[in-house]
């Protein structure tokens, strides 16, 4: 009986033992993150965002709490990095119990979506931050904001889109058009050999073998025409003929003379 008082007695101690380390070390680990909490501070107002972030990153490994996650936040925000700020903005959201900090950590989270031009997101951040804080006015000119550019956001979206399809009709009337161009050319193609095919059936000559045959053919020995030789006007050729007939009858006049005045038969011997 007494054995068995004695192991309860040294059990509570064990547990009591060890209830105490898990609290020293608890405690520890909180002294710990509070330090490097402040040293991130430090580090934060010097602009060292940096090594602000390096610091909250300890605080936050020995204790993951809300205030970390939130100046963690602010830190990654300060270097451009918009997207991992918003998980620790959100992180510091879900975890803290101090509305002050839930309204201011949903507010950065609303900036952060903004910079990344998620303004739908933007949004709905500024709308959380305002159930909890009405009366932030920094938050509602910045909730103000983002409706403006969401709204201009969607309108060149329907701007571009309204573009696209233009260009895409376009593009299909054109491939249509050429469609069509290559099939009449194919009907026409397939019309004339149809055609060939009948008139060979038939025995009647081609087109071409028609064309070829009333063509004119000139003769050898038939001077050709000169192609760059300039065409005479009607009173020009008129002329011509003119002189031409006088000519001629000046040669008959001539022969006619000469008969009468050629010589006789008598001859002197």
């Amino acid at each position: 009986m007494m054995q068995g008082k004695l192991f309860g007695h040294r059990l509570a101690v064990r547990l009591g033992l060890l209830a105490v380390l898990v609290v020293v070390a608890v405690s520890l680990d909180a002294q710990t993150s509070h330090r490097a909490l402040r040293r991130g501070n430090k580090a934060y107002k010097d602009k060292n965002y940096s090594a602000a972030e390096q610091e909250y990153n300890r605080a936050l490994e020995n204790d993951n709490t809300a205030k970390g996650n939130y100046n963690l936040g602010n830190a990654l925000y300060e270097r451009g990095d918009f997207e991992e700020a918003a998980k620790r903005y959100e992180e510091a959201a879900g975890l803290s119990d101090d509305p002050t900090i839930t309204s201011r950590a949903y507010r950065n989270l609303g900036d952060a979506k903004y910079r990344q031009e998620k303004y739908d997101e933007s949004i709905e951040a500024y709308k959380e931050s305002l159930r909890i804080n009405p009366d932030d006015t920094e938050t509602k000119y910045n909730l103000s904001k983002a409706i403006r550019r969401l709204q201009q956001q969607q309108q060149q979206q329907q701007q571009n889109q309204q573009q696209q399809d233009e260009q895409d009709q376009q593009n299909q009337d054109q491939q249509d058009q050429q469609n069509q161009q290559q099939g009449q050319s194919q009907n026409q193609d397939q019309q004339q050999q149809q055609n060939q095919q009948q008139q060979q059936q038939n025995g009647q000559p081609s087109d071409e073998e028609q064309q070829q045959a009333g063509e004119p053919q000139e003769s050898e020995g038939q001077p050709k025409a000169n192609p760059n030789q300039p065409k005479m006007s009607r009173e020009e050729a008129e002329r011509q003929l003119g002189i031409a007939a006088e000519a001629e009858k000046e040669t008959m006049r001539k022969l006619q003379k000469g008969e009468r005045s050629g010589c006789t038969g008598d001859k002197d011997w």
